[in-house]
């Protein structure tokens, strides 16, 4: 009788312990849920020690939780990369609100990396992505743009 009274408070001891964590625990709101599916037409322009190269036209993609850019692919080999919003906020101006988004995204393949920066005003989008080889500074582009139309 002790046993199964013993056995029965475990129980219910252990199922009170499981239930009160996961009531406990907030879930997590995604901010990078906002850019999921978005799609930027850009300008990239190469930055060399002589200024500014020729625009390049382009598409930025948001999509499963990475960004994507076909030119940066071609041109600097970067696939699909995992991003991280550094900053969501919300804020108003001249009576007007606007929504401000900070990213950043991080490439590594052997001794090359590639770091994506980019800020998000409403429907705008520009940013920097800076290439390195051993630590050192390869390429660097600048790009700016806008939301693409999403076709009805």
């Amino acid at each position: 009788m002790k046993k199964t009274f013993l056995l029965k408070s475990i129980c219910i001891v252990l199922g009170l312990f499981v239930a009160s964590s996961s009531f406990a625990q907030k879930k997590k709101v995604d901010k990078s849920k906002f850019l999921e599916g978005k799609k930027y037409t850009v300008k990239f322009y190469d930055i060399k020690p002589t200024g500014r190269g020729k625009a390049i036209e382009s598409e930025i993609v948001f999509k499963d939780g990475k960004i994507d850019c076909e030119l940066m692919d071609d041109k600097l080999k970067i696939e699909k990369t995992i991003y991280r919003v550094t900053l969501d906020s919300t804020y108003t101006e001249d009576e007007t609100e606007s929504r401000l988004i900070k990213i950043e995204a991080n490439y590594s393949q052997d001794k090359d990396d590639a770091t994506w920066e980019a800020t998000i005003t409403n429907f705008d989008i520009e940013g920097t992505i800076v290439e390195k080889k051993n630590g050192v500074e390869k390429k660097k582009y600048e790009f700016s743009g806008a939301e693409k139309a999403k076709k009805k």
